[in-house]
């Protein structure tokens, strides 16, 4: 008998730091997103567009930037933006808060960030010109663990949740439009509904997780996606770090003023952080 207590003292103690333990609930986290740009604006005769950052192609020169008044060429490297130019260096700052009861998962995250606070735009293909986008993007769902594999040791453990829920767009579009009399000033609210997967793999103090979501599931003119994918490794019990990639991608059509709006923005990059438990 006091075998088997001793045994169990130190299951316990084995897991307690560990994602296989299922007494820590809630999850916060507060990581910082470094995503590259790309997109196009066009709002009734006027068309802006730009990109920045990790898409493949020719990387942006950090070293020997482009002419005064000139848009950046190029622009495939992130690593350009990372450690060369703070020109093409942009943050964006996330929050996610997670709750999980046996197969039950609700969570809730935002994002914030702006684009173009130095970025060149190129006007209707010809003319440069300075624009802004800034965005806030909330999601809050709710799933459902349908497939669940541990091994016989009990210390690998893969879960797959489905889920639904919505997710509000809110962004603000600004550009001084050289050579025109107008400037855009524009701001938009917006909401849809998601659907995604998310899937989680254990192993001991490591957490792999991979989730991605559609928002109204691009049978409307307004449509987004959102992957995530994230290492994480837990060094105590209340605290993990995590290093990822995100992706997102969001297409608006619209009507402001008589004048339709198109909007197509995509980022994708690095992000890191921290995640409490409790």
């Amino acid at each position: 008998m006091n075998l088997s207590a001793q045994d169990k003292e130190g299951e316990n103690q084995s897991t307690e730091q560990t994602y296989l333990n299922n007494d820590w609930k809630w999850a916060i986290e507060l990581p910082i997103w470094i995503p590259g740009f790309r997109g196009d604006f066009a709002y009734g005769d006027i068309s802006i567009e730009a990109e920045d950052g990790i898409d493949p192609g020719t990387p942006a020169n950090p070293i020997e930037p482009p002419p005064p008044g000139e848009p950046p060429v190029g622009g495939g490297s992130i690593l350009s933006r990372l450690f060369n130019s703070s020109k093409y260096l942009k943050f964006f700052y996330i929050g996610r808060a997670s709750y999980q009861q046996d197969k039950f998962l609700v969570q809730t995250d935002f994002v914030t960030g702006t684009v173009g606070e130095s970025l060149d735009f190129v006007l209707n293909k010809k003319e440069v010109a300075t624009a802004s986008y800034a965005t806030i993007i909330g999601r809050l769902i709710f799933g459902y663990s349908f497939y669940e594999l541990e091994n016989k040791s009990k210390t690998n453990l893969l879960r797959i949740h489905g889920y639904t829920g919505g997710r509000v767009h809110y962004f603000e579009l600004f550009s001084n439009l050289n050579l025109t009399n107008r400037n855009l000033d524009i701001n938009k609210f917006w909401g849809e509904v998601v659907l995604g997967l998310q899937a989680r793999f254990v192993l001991k103090d490591w957490l792999f997780w991979l989730q991605a979501d559609i928002g109204s599931f691009y049978t409307s003119n307004n449509s987004s996606y959102m992957i995530n994918t994230f290492i994480y490794y837990r060094i105590s019990n209340l605290l993990s770090v995590k290093i990822g990639w995100t992706d997102w991608d969001v297409s608006y059509q619209g009507e402001i003023l008589n004048e339709k709006l198109s909007l197509n923005v995509h980022l994708s990059g690095p992000n890191t952080g921290l995640a409490f438990h409790f």
